[in-house]
């Protein structure tokens, strides 16, 4: 059975004048993975036009203090029924800014964090980061890592998976989304993760690595409820990512919760507003990022 409804709680998008220099720069160091958008946001929705996908999560990284606030601006204003931006802050930025970026965020109905340990040069689990944390708690946000290994900073283990653990044993009311299955080429290590309630994944970039059938174990061996479909666009098709899912031999159930269910329950806390609006929205996305 194939499934109808997805949410891919996993993509970029950059403002229009800065997309081609920016996939430009991020394709030096993608190794295979090439672009398959233009990277924009009119990009993304025909892309999801093309795979039947409803809703996108963007993310946005805050490689720079100054980007947080820029990114904040560029989020509201993609905001959709059709894409859930993530807003950003850099490790450099102060408890202060941050806390009255989040508040802004709230305002406007976005509640989650994206950060990036190579990016933005932290470690997971480090102390420093831990009164940052504890606002987003305090603030009722969720935090999506990057983690695992990254194709751009071979062997940087900033964002290892044991990290991950450590900081969700430190901080139990901390909502963690890691991504690519727990950790980029650190399949391994997804059993350290399973034992958590506050941690879920994404499933981008996984398959292409693993092979089908591997990745059809590695989903078998964590909580079913806790997985979302990703894509890590543009850097894999949505239409193809979404076909794999749907072949995989699993039950219909399965193939719903991982492609759809899952992702909705979760966001639903965050976003309660309807997400299938199909017909695409495209803004004018100029922004000084």
């Amino acid at each position: 059975m194939k499934i109808q409804k997805v949410i891919d709680f996993h993509t970029h998008v950059f403002p229009d004048e800065i997309a081609p220099r920016a996939l430009k720069a991020l394709s030096e160091h993608s190794g295979p993975y090439k672009p398959c958008t233009d990277g924009t946001l009119r990009g993304l929705l025909e892309s999801m036009d093309r795979a039947g996908i409803g809703l996108s999560v963007v993310a946005s990284i805050a490689t720079k203090p100054g980007q947080a606030w820029p990114i904040l601006e560029f989020s509201k204003r993609i905001k959709s029924s059709r894409i859930y931006p993530l807003v950003s802050f850099h490790p450099q930025n102060s408890l202060d800014e941050v806390r009255r970026l989040i508040a802004e965020a709230s305002h406007t109905g976005i509640k989650g964090v994206k950060l990036h340990p190579m990016y933005q040069d932290f470690s997971i689990d480090s102390e420093d980061m831990f009164p940052y944390y504890e606002l987003l708690i305090n603030e009722g946000f969720f935090v999506v890592f990057h983690t695992g290994y990254d194709i751009a900073f071979p062997g940087n283990l900033q964002a290892s998976v044991d990290r991950v653990a450590r900081l969700a044993e430190t901080f139990k009311d901390l909502v963690i989304v890691t991504t690519h299955t727990g950790g980029w080429r650190q399949w391994e290590m997804l059993s350290l993760l399973t034992g958590f309630e506050n941690i879920y994944t994404d499933i981008s970039m996984t398959v292409t690595e693993t092979g089908k059938e591997r990745f059809s174990e590695l989903l078998k061996g964590f909580p079913p409820e806790r997985i979302f479909f990703g894509t890590d666009s543009p850097w894999t098709d949505q239409r193809e990512m979404v076909n794999i899912i749907n072949e995989l031999d699993f039950t219909s159930e399965l193939k719903e919760a991982i492609l759809y269910k899952n992702a909705l329950n979760f966001l639903k806390k965050y976003h309660p507003t309807s997400i299938y609006n199909h017909k695409s929205e495209i803004t004018n996305n100029k922004s000084k990022i």
